[in-house]
């Protein structure tokens, strides 16, 4: 039988020791204000062989898969970003360009979240 909780315990014990510390940056209409504390994200390169001619992916942008429970268990309880939004890795701050929570998710049941973006 299907057991959420088990595929987060999955997902955090394969990604964790590859995560890096990113912190989500919302726009307050002038500028970006860092929101709770930063979650933990596993961050990689597109490749090409992922690109679809006329998408919104290009060769360069990042990948980042967030674990659930690192987003959940952020106080306030994280929004959805969008696209006016950014987020830092290492110091650089990135726009973010698609946020995914449907290719990580069995069910009703998300797993992590998948954000394209791009800096």
């Amino acid at each position: 039988m299907f057991n959420p909780a088990e595929y987060r315990r999955m997902y955090a014990r394969f990604l964790g020791p590859l995560s890096s510390e990113v912190t989500f940056m919302i726009n307050n209409g002038t500028s970006f204000d860092d929101y709770a504390e930063p979650v933990f994200a596993r961050v990689t390169n597109w490749q090409e062989s992922d690109l679809v001619p006329g998408g919104t992916i290009e060769l360069g942008d990042l990948k980042l898969i967030i674990p659930v429970p690192d987003i959940l268990d952020t106080q306030p309880p994280f929004p959805r970003l969008e696209l006016k939004d950014r987020i830092r890795i290492g110091g650089r701050a990135y726009s973010v360009i698609h946020w995914d929570e449907k290719t990580r998710s069995v069910g009703d049941y998300v797993i992590a979240v998948q954000v394209t973006v791009r800096g």
